[in-house]
């Protein structure tokens, strides 16, 4: 039987009238007469006792309207419980993203995740932006937050907040006096720079290489944490992220400086084009556009 025909019925036997069932449904009175007499014709026997005082049940009527009642709450909790398995959050989850937002950007907002949806593994792999581009291309990750833009046909970016890079100094060096400084400026100054293939290290290379500016590279290193330290004991300046000397210029161990010539750079999240997420996917990429979106690092 069809469910549509079952629901002009019942609405029959509960307003008394066709044309009141018609408005209910917003149908066609003749069209709510068609499904009931849809149903008697495939039953082979009469519903309704079209008399003279109004509309009422036949016997065979009482037993198809108990039974369809029935089965539109049978309907109505596989509704209730197929929601309620949408909103329970499980499964795994697999963030790629960089070293310097692993380290100081989404720590908390796991922390908050793992609090709200318990039964959500999440696996973080850090890796380079074009890295992070590829697991996510490859289906090796679910989601990507990278530096931007980040082109690819098989992907979409969002973005979400924006960065800025500053140069780090101990404090009693003569450029922790500085608010600004001017990438000549630093040409002149020993280095502490990434290794090579980091998204911050091209943007430092390039941004130099516009200037017409070669920088005088200390040393090549292999994390920002590494280069703080170094840069403490005294071996040289760097260009780091803001956000990864909050500890040290808060404690006063080192200085943040803006670098004049350096832009703020954007980042955002990437998924792939057509796949379609998980719901524990959706819930963590959810509470990183709320905790980071418009944001500046």
């Amino acid at each position: 039987m069809d469910l549509y025909q079952l629901q002009g019925f019942c609405e029959v036997a509960r307003t008394g009238s066709f044309t009141r069932a018609a408005g209910e449904l917003f149908l066609t009175q003749p069209a709510v007469s068609q499904q009931v007499k849809a149903l008697e014709e495939e039953l082979g026997a009469p519903l309704l006792d079209r008399g003279g005082r109004g509309l009422r049940l036949t016997p065979e009527g009482e037993i198809l309207l108990a039974r369809a009642r029935a089965a539109f709450g049978e309907l109505a909790a596989a509704r209730e419980e197929i929601e309620g398995l949408r909103q329970q959050v499980t499964g795994r989850v697999v963030l790629a993203t960089s070293d310097t937002n692993c380290t100081y950007v989404l720590p908390p907002i796991l922390a908050e995740f793992r609090s709200a949806y318990p039964d959500v593994a999440v696996e973080v792999r850090n890796r380079m932006s074009s890295e992070v581009a590829e697991l996510v291309r490859g289906d090796r990750a679910d989601l990507g937050m990278l530096t931007l833009p980040m082109d690819h046909r098989s992907l979409d970016t969002e973005p979400l907040f924006s960065r800025e890079d500053a140069l780090i100094c101990p404090p009693d060096h003569a450029l922790a006096r500085r608010r600004t400084v001017g990438l000549q400026v630093l040409a002149g100054e020993p280095l502490l720079l990434l290794e090579q293939g980091s998204r911050s290290r091209t943007g430092l290379d390039e941004a130099f290489r516009a200037a017409g500016l070669e920088p005088r590279v200390a040393m090549n290193l292999g994390s920002i944490e590494v280069i703080k330290r170094f840069v403490e004991a005294g071996f040289g300046l760097a260009v780091v992220p803001r956000i990864a000397t909050a500890a040290e210029t808060a404690e006063g161990r080192l200085v943040a400086v803006r670098v004049r010539q350096l832009e703020t750079r954007q980042l955002g999240l990437v998924t792939h084009r057509g796949r379609r997420q998980s719901a524990a996917a959706r819930a963590l990429a959810d509470m990183v556009r709320e905790r980071l979106r418009g944001a500046r690092l």
